[in-house]
């Protein structure tokens, strides 16, 4: 259990801890050393400040014992043994307080500041040995030792990063259920949570669980109010519940930045330090796959080293969005062109595991080792990118908790603004690099029938395409016409229209094009008999030949004509969000990949406003958090019955919003 610190006498530092009934030590938190030492009761002594101090016991040895196998997502869909030993792979995580001394958050010398204790941690090397807390602990105080010092520079040691066996991606996935279950929950009580109280009741602590388990089932408005130091305090009697909610959503990203910076440690000495799996790539591909990964781990860990200390230095009213604006230069040197690697690193992995068998033989004894907890490499890989979006929303959460008007605000908001900044700086690359490849891959399949305009340019990209059938009557005489179907394709750019005749070989032959300007779709009323349903009207109002043209095409599902229709219509205007109490809302219950250009990458809680919905199980909505617009099937998503909870979501996304906008103007 985390033990922490209230701020004592500068000259004399001085660390929390339980103390309780001896027990035998628990497992180690890696598969590294035993513990050095365990500690035990002994009578209290006065210091010379009153405080009373505890007496190393004697150091006891604690079992090697591994994590348990999970059966996660791997790499390797055909394994079926779970339970089998590992093979090869360093099998070893570097411990955080260990090592050289080269990173930038090691040189703080002469600062003896209080750190935050896992249960049952000592102060010497090796994993922490947890210990249960009973009914009858007490808090004591003891002496901090001085920090390891390597190199004439002192080290800080992280004492969150190691007091759980969950790594981020498993923390991450706990976490983000638990956000549903909570709007699920507000959902079906169809009223709004009730007046604040002063200080909410709490549950009891279960002591067979680590402390960071409990972080992880506990409710999440009573992590920071677990803590000892804070449980056994008077100063939660003088805040509001909604003070508490500020100071709680400060410590998730604490206690989350800690979590990933272990899957971090995992990612670079487990995989990217592995001389095994070194020595089976070239130097070109071990730098796409693994980029500025190093580079990122290094980052992290100072930016947690930061937010512990200024955690440590007040644990009633500590500060984050400070400590995140001053990395955010950091966090742009680092995310920025590790991110824009994506597309090559995706692309390495994938030629690898398909023809270097070296690869594959050393990846799979690498995954099946207990360090990693069988989660794939590519699950960590995709962390850096993963994180700084989640930063971005815990960071949002903090300011909708933030007084109106305080500084506070001001600087929640510009954190928010910074990590924002930088995600759509990342999407941007990632996007820009893509669309290009599809333009020169486009460019070599198209020919044009008609006048010739060069496709290739920085500024177009590809907004949607797909095959459709035209429907084209005849002019022969009669009460009857007869009705001709013909395959046509679009290519619908940002910028101009294509539509052509599909040859062979997925070669294309433009027959008619138009500036997107002059475009405009148009549901179709017309009933027809036969398998034709789903019309829509196309006009160009200026083609390549400079006249006015009208198709009719048939799509074969509803939501195939509606996303057509939406995609040739002209940008709309931004939603005011305060206006939309009519709105349908869903929540995500699962995490979906777009398929095409039009659709809306969702994650794990997000909320989105539904603006469309077809009849066969597609919706077209704008996320509230950032304002992104797209489709996505229903499966993924639940509906928010409550209208008091969809109020509120859209109070909050038009708050943040607000305080952006005036940050803006501020800065010009």
């Amino acid at each position: 259990m985390a033990t922490l610190l209230s701020p004592s006498s500068p000259t004399t530092p001085w660390n929390l801890e339980l103390q309780g009934p001896a027990s035998e030590p628990g497992p180690s938190e890696e598969s590294e050393a035993p513990a050095r030492g365990s500690l035990r009761r002994t009578a209290p002594q006065e210091g010379a400040n009153g405080l009373r101090r505890l007496d190393r016991g004697q150091a006891r040895q604690s079992d090697k014992l591994s994590h348990p196998h999970l059966e996660k997502a791997s790499s390797w869909p055909h394994r079926r043994d779970p339970g089998r030993p590992p093979e090869g792979g360093s099998g070893q995580v570097a411990d955080p307080g260990e090592g050289s001394s080269k990173h930038k958050g090691w040189n703080r010398q002469g600062l003896r500041r209080p750190s935050i204790l896992p249960e049952g941690s000592s102060e010497t090397k090796g994993p922490a040995v947890e210990k249960s807390p009973g009914p009858s602990d007490t808090i004591v105080f003891r002496e901090k030792k001085p920090k390891e010092v390597l190199g004439g520079f002192s080290r800080r040691c992280s004492k969150l990063v190691n007091s759980s066996h969950l790594l981020y991606q498993e923390y991450s996935d706990v976490v983000l259920n638990k956000e549903i279950q909570s709007q699920q929950r507000l959902d079906s009580l169809g009223e709004a949570p009730g007046p604040a109280s002063p200080r909410q009741p709490r549950r009891a602590l279960v002591s067979s669980e680590s402390y960071l388990q409990r972080l992880s089932v506990a409710s999440s408005g009573s992590l920071w109010q677990e803590i000892p130091v804070v449980r056994n305090s008077t100063v939660l009697l003088s805040m509001t519940h909604e003070d508490q909610k500020l100071q709680e959503a400060k410590f998730e990203l604490i206690v989350s930045e800690a979590s990933y910076l272990r899957s971090l440690h995992v990612a670079v000495d487990h995989f990217q330090l592995s001389a095994p799996l070194r020595a089976t790539l070239t130097n070109q591909e071990y730098q796409w796959l693994f980029s500025r990964l190093q580079d990122v781990r290094e980052v992290s860990t100072t930016f947690l080293s930061d937010l512990e200390e200024n955690f440590e230095n007040n644990i009633f009213t500590f500060q984050v969005c400070d400590v995140v604006l001053n990395h955010a230069p950091n966090f742009r040197r680092v995310y920025l062109p590790y991110v824009t690697n994506q597309t090559y690193q995706e692309r390495t992995f994938q030629v690898l595991l398909n023809s270097n068998s070296s690869f594959r033989e050393v990846l799979e004894k690498l995954e099946s080792d207990p360090v990693c907890q069988r989660l794939s490499l590519k699950s960590f890989l995709i962390l850096p990118f993963q994180r700084i979006t989640r930063l971005k929303l815990l960071l949002q959460n903090i300011l909708k908790r933030t007084q109106p008007g305080s500084s506070e605000e001001a600087e929640a908001t510009k954190a928010h603004h910074a990590l924002e900044e930088l995600i759509r700086d990342c999407n941007n690359n990632v996007q820009r690099m893509r669309r290009t490849e599809e333009l020169i891959y486009l460019s070599q399949k198209i020919e044009f029938e008609c006048k010739i305009f060069p496709l290739i340019s920085q500024s177009r990209w590809l907004v949607k395409s797909g095959e459709l059938t035209a429907l084209e009557f005849s002019l022969s005489p009669g009460p009857r016409r007869k009705l001709n179907t013909r395959p046509v394709h679009l290519h619908l750019f940002n910028d101009c229209l294509l539509l052509s005749r599909p040859r062979e070989g997925s070669r294309f032959l433009v027959f008619d094009h138009a500036p997107f300007s002059s475009i405009r779709g148009e549901k179709c009323e017309m009933k027809l008999h036969g398998p034709h349903k789903n019309l829509f009207r196309l006009f160009l109002l200026h083609n390549a030949q400079g006249t006015q043209t009208e198709f009719l095409f048939s799509t074969e599902t509803q939501s195939e004509k509606l996303r057509w229709i939406s995609a040739l219509a002209m940008p709309r205007e931004e939603l005011d969000l305060l206006e939309c109490y009519d709105s349908p809302q869903v929540q995500c219950l699962r995490a979906y990949k777009p398929r095409e250009n039009d659709e809306l990458a969702l994650e794990k809680a997000d909320v989105v406003m539904v603006t469309q919905q077809s009849s066969d199980g597609w919706l077209e909505g704008m996320r509230l958090s950032d304002g992104e617009r797209g489709w996505f099937p229903v499966q993924q998503v639940e509906f928010i019955s409550n209208p008091e909870v969809r109020a509120r979501n859209l109070k909050e996304a038009h708050r943040v919003k607000t305080a952006k906008l005036q940050l803006v103007e501020q800065q010009t």
